[in-house]
């Protein structure tokens, strides 16, 4: 029987909720002491709920002694038992955490801990290759919230302080718990501000649309800075109370971890599961555990989800979001049938309103594509410090617009079909990058493509396709314009072609379109 339209896009979170971060590690400590609820094969370490509220407890001790509540706490680390530790006593000392990209280069490192006020960072010592403890120290003087970098490498606890706790603060839900920041595909990256409430709402509900046999025991390669590691994969394992395995992405070890471990779920955004796909010790892992593969930060065409799901024998869980919603809004289950899991990003999230609206707002009719539009307890509070920034994007009635073009089924499930700013404009038509993307990506030799348009003054824009041979041979322009023609309207196929080794991404595996925009315009001279 199909959903009921009306009631699936206001959907209520079901049940008592609990409000923070910490509620969510007692409930789990409290109902299931000894199970295992962590575990980081890089170092051969586990933690047992009850294990894990102690030390978590300790974390925030620590930080006690020295700072207040409400004090923020920066980390730039990679996926390890850290930034986990450290997420959740954070949370528990009522501090909010500013989790930053290890890889960040000096400059954004200074701004994001600038911008957010951090009075304290914990940063590697190396974070594959990039030193970021000596680039904070040396920007550290140019910092005057910064009062302390500790520097971390030789096993957490030689650089995180832990304590008794005293009485633990009582945390307001709709508290900041953590200021996250956006890609910067465009311009200097904003700080996300996120509550509580956002976060735990998000990791219940994320967490619920898996299913509950899909959380026993979870792989998480996903980063632990942006929200799909500390959001949906802290938060969401915590409410399933699955075994979170914690690692950083590497095609091998993630792969020895799903024998090892007898892992059922799987997080990997397109690009690893990619790499996993095409890695010679795939026919040789044993992967019989594995039920779910999850996925998200960019649409993927149904091919990709076929392919994966033969090579790995798992169902595919697609989700859509971006950090201003915690990184979920939308999500297939594993249960749903193909034509769902295949050609959607899935039905909102409890807790969420969608509305896919028309230039004057106001809602289109199933299977029209508009702008998408947000509102519910996940999504943020707006930007630090800028409150043009946050007008601009939420409106007077707590609409987020995403700037996203989607159209929605009678059934609720939703199809992304591109970015606003993303779209094309040649010769008075319009072109969606996502369906070129997706004709080019089902050419047998063609693994990912990206679709720009690029200034041009006879047509107002040319379209310009990116593309990544799947193999060792290269597919000839010609055959890729034939391949177009037969499947699109002359206006929509690409007038030039690139052929490169990958695509330029963000942190959270978003295509760089503006990055790959400058590059045609500056050949196109």
């Amino acid at each position: 029987m199909p959903l009921d339209r009306s009631e699936l896009l206001a959907a209520p979170v079901p049940g008592p909720v609990e409000g923070v971060l910490g509620d969510v590690l007692h409930r789990a400590a409290r109902e299931a002491p000894e199970d295992l609820l962590l575990s980081t094969p890089a170092t051969g370490e586990t933690w047992t709920a009850e294990q894990l509220l102690a030390d978590a407890r300790a974390v925030a001790g620590g930080l006690l002694r020295d700072l207040e509540p409400g004090s923020r706490v920066a980390t730039c680390l990679s996926n390890g038992p850290e930034p986990v530790l450290l997420q959740l006593g954070v949370a528990l000392a009522g501090m909010t955490l500013v989790p930053i990209n290890p890889r960040s280069r000096p400059a954004e490192l200074e701004h994001a801990l600038r911008l957010s006020g951090a009075v304290r960072l914990y940063a590697a010592v190396d974070a594959g290759g990039n030193p970021v403890a000596d680039l904070a120290a040396e920007a550290a003087d140019r910092l005057p919230a910064l009062r302390e970098v500790r520097r971390c490498g030789a096993g957490w606890r030689s650089a995180i302080e832990l304590a008794e706790p005293p009485d633990l603060p009582v945390v307001d839900p709709e508290s900041l718990a953590q200021v996250q920041f956006t890609s910067g595909t465009t311009g200097r990256a904003k700080g996300v501000r996120i509550t509580h409430s956002g976060m735990v709402t998000t990791g219940r509900a994320f967490a619920d649309r898996l299913g509950p046999r899909a959380g026993r025991v979870w792989v998480d390669p996903m980063p632990l800075f942006h929200t799909a590691g500390n959001v949906l994969g802290v938060v969401g394992a915590l409410w399933a109370r699955a075994e979170h395995v914690v690692l950083p992405f590497a095609p091998a070890p993630v792969l020895q971890a799903l024998a090892d471990r007898r892992a059922t779920l799987l997080s990997a955004a397109p690009t690893l599961l990619d790499l996993l796909a095409s890695h010679p010790d795939l026919p040789d892992t044993d992967l019989s555990a594995l039920e779910v593969l999850f996925t998200g930060g960019m649409t993927v065409p149904p091919a990709f989800v076929d392919r994966v799901e033969t090579l790995f024998g798992a169902r595919l869980s697609i989700t859509f979001g971006m950090t201003e919603t915690c990184g979920a809004v939308l999500q297939t289950a594993p249960t749903d049938p193909d034509p769902i899991r295949r050609q959607t990003v899935g039905a909102p999230l409890a807790g969420t309103d969608v509305r896919i609206a028309g230039p004057d707002g106001s809602a289109v009719p199933p299977g029209t594509a508009g702008e998408l539009w947000v509102r519910g307890a996940r999504i943020t509070r707006g930007y630090l410090d800028d409150p043009a920034a946050t007008a601009e994007a939420i409106d007077a009635d707590g609409w987020l617009h995403t700037g996203d073009l989607a159209e929605m089924d009678a059934d609720g499930a939703c199809r992304v079909v591109g970015r606003i700013k993303d779209m094309i404009k040649t010769g008075g038509e319009n072109v969606s990058p996502v369906e070129v993307e997706e004709v080019l990506v089902a050419h047998p030799d063609v693994a990912h493509a990206a679709v720009v348009g690029v200034p041009d003054e006879r047509w107002g824009e040319l379209v310009v396709a990116f593309v990544v041979p799947a193999g060792s041979r290269d597919p000839s322009p010609a055959e890729l314009t034939d391949h177009c023609r037969d499947r699109l309207s002359p206006f929509k196929v690409p007038r030039s072609w690139r052929l490169v080794d990958e695509l330029p991404m963000t942190a959270s595996a978003k295509v760089q379109r503006a990055e790959l925009r400058r590059r045609a315009a500056a050949e196109a001279r």
